[in-house]
């Protein structure tokens, strides 16, 4: 993922009043000749698994896009029955084997009969979406149990709009369901990358919200503890990140296990500010409670007096209402200084 222009991994709730949010994530300026493409994509794999979401099962949905180079690969994960398997195989045969012309042909011929079931229209989605992307889908099937097998498939396409991309273009969907897998196994409900721009953060913060309600144990712990911290992290980012090519490139990442959820980000650092940044993580890690309580509201009447809006507090009010050291560490590599910071929000203090 690291030559990824954006990575969007998403396995949380599911509901069509996340599309919004998820296609705003991927607006940049490399994908403004297939916007609306791009958008119509989005929307329709991500109601996909909205459509076909099995109440009992939340391990296995996953919606995620990748923009690496000039293509877009837009990857679904879901559980679906053996019939529908049989059925989807012979399906996605036929489509990957229909040019362009004979796509539209079969389009029509379906839309003319009125074949359609409750949830959907008798593959016309998976037409479009080849009719849409110039490209085959990939998929793989793979067994889960003697009811339900695993869907997973990628639609493949060139921001250059209906350009064929070459095999050795694409991201195999093997690549991609190894990270399903290593997102699944360490319990990731969300992951992004990509340009932390306004919009961007309003966005990631909409869906932190929504993706934290159930778990927490009151209003408190939600609107402040959860939100605040995400808040801090993502500003952190805005006001340390290092600009590469006009934006401020980070990752932030959302997990959750028994112990509560845990927020963390990664990103570039200005020149000149690793000792700045080292020093101050490992400051507040030396802090007890009491230091902690103390250094906050000293560093809140200095701010009063400088009329400094907050500096140096947010972290300062992570450490000291979380109860939990920052986890860091700051490599280095052919661009400059990369910071990885993140912190548990336990379910019990």
């Amino acid at each position: 993922m690291r030559n990824d222009l954006v990575s969007l991994f998403y396995a949380g709730l599911f509901s069509d009043s996340f599309t919004e949010l998820l296609v705003q994530l991927t607006d940049h300026e490399e994908h403004s000749g297939v916007k609306k493409n791009l958008s119509f994509l989005m929307v329709e794999v991500f109601q996909n698994i909205v459509r076909y979401k099995k109440e009992d099962e939340i391990n296995y949905e996953m919606f995620g896009l990748r923009s690496v180079e000039e293509n877009l690969h837009i990857f679904s994960s879901n559980l679906i029955d053996l019939t529908s398997s049989n059925l989807l195989v012979d399906k996605l045969k036929n489509i990957n084997q229909s040019n362009s012309k004979e796509l539209k042909k079969l389009y029509l011929e379906i839309l003319k009969s009125g074949l359609f079931s409750e949830k959907g229209g008798a593959g016309l989605g998976l037409i479009q979406m080849a009719r849409k992307s110039g490209n085959p889908i990939q998929y793989k099937f793979s067994p889960i149990n003697q009811e339900n097998n695993l869907f997973q498939y990628q639609l493949d396409f060139s921001v250059n709009k209906k350009e064929t991309i070459q095999d050795y273009d694409k991201i195999d969907i093997v690549d991609n369901i190894d990270l399903f897998n290593s997102i699944n196994k360490n319990d990731i409900v969300f992951l992004f990358k990509g340009d932390f721009k306004k919009e961007n953060a309003n966005a990631i913060l909409s869906i932190i919200q929504s993706n934290t309600k159930e778990s927490s144990k009151n209003k408190e712990f939600n609107d402040y503890r959860i939100f605040h911290t995400a808040v801090e992290l993502i500003q952190n980012i805005s006001r340390h990140g290092k600009s590469i090519n006009g934006e401020i490139e980070g990752i932030f990442c959302l997990m959750k296990d028994e112990s509560g959820f845990y927020l963390s980000t990664g990103n570039y650092i200005k020149n000149g500010e690793f000792s700045k940044v080292e020093k101050h993580f490992d400051k507040l890690n030396d802090f007890n409670k009491d230091e902690l309580q103390k250094i906050y509201l000293t560093t809140l009447k200095e701010n009063a007096l400088t009329d400094t809006k907050n500096a140096g507090v947010g972290l300062i009010d992570v450490r000291r209402y979380n109860h939990s050291n920052f986890d860091y560490e700051i490599i280095t590599d052919d661009i400059g200084f990369y910071l990885t910071a993140g912190v548990l929000i336990p379910f019990y203090i």
